[in-house]
């Protein structure tokens, strides 16, 4: 398995994703924004931060960036996009997630550790987590609430697509309390609290590593059944 994790101007997360892969001892590089291809990647992480400064709108210009029709294109393929915080926010800009993440609630930034319920444990990203298991993750946003007309809330209630909830409190005034969320196709998911932050006892607990190994152990039953 081969990971690329996307470097553009304001990230500050892309070591914390890198390190989490490597880890696992799973083959990960680098990959700047200016960039045009990700052939030969297998996934693509695009990490929290604060791309092109949040200006105009967290990842709002990212989503211009060269590399993103690449990332699109890994989406489209079946392929493993995953994006944390700023990466959630830059999803959704893209279009390949519904909704938009707003201001917080409070009108601050708020960094701590949060409780978080596993609603869907049957995506690639979540498949050796418990139905409801109970983890706790790192968040470290100021624009982290999600919101979506209630049409789409609905069509991601029905379809399972609400993959983590916040659990005893809901720390930015989501709407349904949604902390992250996939895709139809369960390729894609896009979460603000930041589970790469939490894979070592050393980092205060490991509930992160189960996504990233989640995901590993789903590649290679892929690459088993072909």
């Amino acid at each position: 398995m081969k990971i690329a994790v996307i470097v553009f101007p304001g990230s500050n997360c892309d070591v914390d994703i890198y390190e989490a892969w490597r880890l696992l001892g799973v083959d990960v590089e680098y990959v700047s924004h200016r960039e045009h291809s990700l052939d030969g990647f297998d996934a693509v992480m695009l990490p929290g931060g604060f791309s092109y400064g949040d200006y105009l709108r967290c990842g709002a210009i990212a989503r211009f960036a060269n590399i993103i029709p690449a990332v699109r294109k890994m989406a489209d393929e079946g392929k493993f996009v995953f994006g944390t915080c700023n990466g959630f926010q830059i999803l959704t800009e893209m279009g390949l997630l519904p909704g938009a993440l707003r201001q917080n609630d409070s009108m601050n930034f708020v960094c701590k550790t949060i409780d978080l319920t596993v609603e869907n444990n049957q995506t690639p990203f979540t498949s050796q987590y418990r139905a409801n298991q109970q983890i706790q993750l790192p968040i470290a946003h100021g624009d982290g609430s999600y919101y979506a007309d209630p049409a789409t809330l609905q069509r991601l209630e029905d379809n399972h697509q609400v993959v983590f909830r916040y659990a005893s409190e809901n720390p930015n005034g989501s709407l349904h309390d949604i902390a992250g969320i996939c895709n139809e196709r369960g390729n894609v998911l896009g979460m603000m609290p930041h589970p790469e932050r939490a894979v070592e006892e050393l980092l205060g607990g490991t509930d992160g590593l189960t996504l990233f190994q989640s995901l590993f152990d789903q590649y290679q039953m892929k690459m088993e059944a072909k």
